[in-house]
């Protein structure tokens, strides 16, 4: 069930708007608070995200496992480069 804030607010000339104390405290936005607008059945809906590194966990996955003498490898020759003035070849 939708519940509508009674205020109403004004955009301000850089596309601000100030959201008010209710759905700031249950959304639990503070200072800082990252937030994004996402377009549900046409209706933006504001929501808080979660910017800590915790949140990234599992985001990026290997292509090919590794092990441990290929990252060896690959850094002896990245700083065999660098040492050599070649770096990106």
């Amino acid at each position: 069930m939708a519940t509508a804030v009674k205020t109403v607010q004004t955009v301000s000339s850089k596309g601000q708007v100030t959201i008010p104390i209710a759905p700031r405290g249950k959304l639990g936005i503070e200072p800082g608070t990252a937030v994004r607008f996402v377009e549900r059945d046409g209706v933006f809906v504001l929501e808080t995200v979660e910017t800590s590194l915790k949140s990234l966990c599992g985001m990026l996955t290997a292509r090919a496992p590794l092990n441990i003498e290929k990252i060896d490898d690959v850094i002896a020759q990245a700083v065999a480069n660098k040492v050599l003035g070649r770096a990106g070849r």
